[in-house]
């Protein structure tokens, strides 16, 4: 019958009482008692849904798996007024029975050895087993637990025990036992026992989610700072790399005008040279010593980065001719002709040095990619739109397709026995801190081009 129904029939009840009817009048005490302790049974029951919720509230909040275990078994002796309990977990390392406490209380340590269960083995094995709930009002005279030494030998009375199962994986489970005779448990504390165990496989779930999550995470965290090592390890090994093809360039470039000081400067010291000879070796000598001092600034301009831009106005065609002076004695004996082609002659704005150091390097890769053989080399200017556009033009063999990608990365070298391969890279820094671009031409029927935009002031 339900509350309201009750409440009716008690209304009649009373109406009867008081019109004199002495039946109604013995019924009411009666029926005011069987109200009230159904009023305690729903108090009762709202107590216990609202401490359901605010222990499914706290768990929600939680991923410490500790802290869970301890919670749930602190709330569930609380929620059932069990005496003692603990909770086994199937995933810790098992013993025999498959299962290993997680957390205790109000046990001896006696009792829980080193963390093995030794109470009540036979009814967590079953509960573990069969997945199913137990609970018993008279452990000592229940059939089912005749066998357990534990119950008989600690004067178990009441034992309540359930599967925490998340999905289809159990998880382990919650025991709770009382010696106390006043308080056995019932099918309403399993009830809510096995409710709070719902709760609990959720948030224990989550919990090893997390655990779990956070093991990958520091084994990526490990696997990513060993990678890291390693890539820093073969960057150093790069850098050695680097560093010996650096120094085999430098010692080979270096080892011919040395080798040309050396011999003229013995010819040099002489009494019977000629004149005219001496003054001829003397301009050799200095030759080699200038071909040196722009190989030692190559390379400390890529160590360096360069250094500052000083930058001034100059007349595009004066700078070229200048580049050209510079180039004509070397590329003569070569038999390389010049060509210029200035449809462009107006002012840009320059660090002369650096920019010039950009022209003779690509000049000098045309000249050793023709190797001795005859051959041109054009330098050509036009405006386009707010840029000055040059290109840098030969008519030797050509740039291979397979070193295109890298072409101005550093220590690339193509067509000469030896060099530093630096001077592409330090060009392209050059044009760059110019606010310009530089690429190769494509689509030249012979040799090879390098293009060169520059902003005009």
């Amino acid at each position: 019958m339900s509350l309201r129904s009750e409440i009716v029939q008690l209304e009649e009840l009373v109406r009867r009482a008081c019109s004199g009817d002495k039946e109604a009048q013995g019924q009411l005490p009666a029926r005011f008692e069987s109200l009230r302790r159904e009023a305690e049974t729903l108090i009762k029951h709202q107590q216990e849904l609202i401490t359901l919720y605010e222990i499914a509230r706290e768990l929600a909040s939680m991923v410490n798996l500790d802290d869970i275990l301890d919670l749930i078994l602190t709330r569930a002796l609380a929620l059932v007024k069990a005496e003692r309990g603990f909770i086994v977990l199937a995933d810790e390392p098992a013993g025999e029975e498959g299962f290993r406490i997680a957390v205790a209380r109000q046990f001896s340590l006696e009792e829980v050895d080193d963390g093995e269960v030794r109470l009540s083995r036979s009814l967590i094995g079953r509960v573990m087993q069969t997945r199913q709930a137990v609970v018993t009002t008279n452990a000592q005279e229940d059939p089912r637990f005749q066998s357990s030494a534990s119950i008989v030998n600690y004067r178990i009375r009441s034992v309540m025990a359930v599967p925490l199962i998340y999905e289809r994986d159990l998880l382990g489970a919650i025991y709770l036992d009382t010696r106390i005779t006043e308080r056995l448990f019932t099918q309403e504390d399993l009830a809510l026992l096995q409710a709070l165990g719902n709760q609990a496989a959720i948030a224990l779930h989550m919990a090893q989610l997390y655990r779990h999550l956070e093991q990958r995470n520091q084994e990526l965290q490990q696997a990513l700072a060993e990678l890291r090592a390693t890539q820093d390890e073969l960057i150093r090994s790069e850098r050695l790399s680097a560093v010996g093809r650096l120094a085999s360039g430098i010692i080979h470039d270096f080892k011919t005008p040395m080798t040309t000081i050396k011999g003229y400067a013995a010819f040099l010291g002489r009494d019977d040279l000629p004149p005219a000879q001496r003054k001829q070796f003397a301009q050799t000598v200095m030759n080699a010593v200038d071909i040196l001092v722009g190989m030692a600034q190559e390379i400390l301009d890529f160590v360096q980065g360069g250094g500052a831009l000083q930058m001034e106005p100059v007349p595009l065609d004066a700078f070229v001719q200048e580049v050209v002076d510079f180039l004509k004695e070397d590329f003569r004996e070569r038999h390389i002709t010049i060509h210029t082609q200035l449809e462009y002659r107006g002012v840009v704005s320059l660090d002369k040095g650096k920019m010039r150091r950009v022209l003779v390097n690509i000049a000098g890769n045309a000249r050793d990619a023709l190797n001795g053989q005859p051959g041109t080399f054009t330098i050509i200017s036009r405006r386009q739109d707010d840029q000055v556009v040059l290109e840098l033009i030969d008519d030797g063999p050509g740039i291979p397709p397979e070193i295109l990608p890298n072409l101005f990365q550093p220590f690339v070298t193509h067509g000469k026995a030896h060099g530093t391969g630096l001077g592409l890279a330090i060009s392209k820094k050059i044009v760059e801190d110019h606010g310009g671009t530089i690429a190769v031409m494509t689509g030249l029927p012979k040799g090879a081009g390098f293009v060169i935009t520059l902003p005009l002031p």
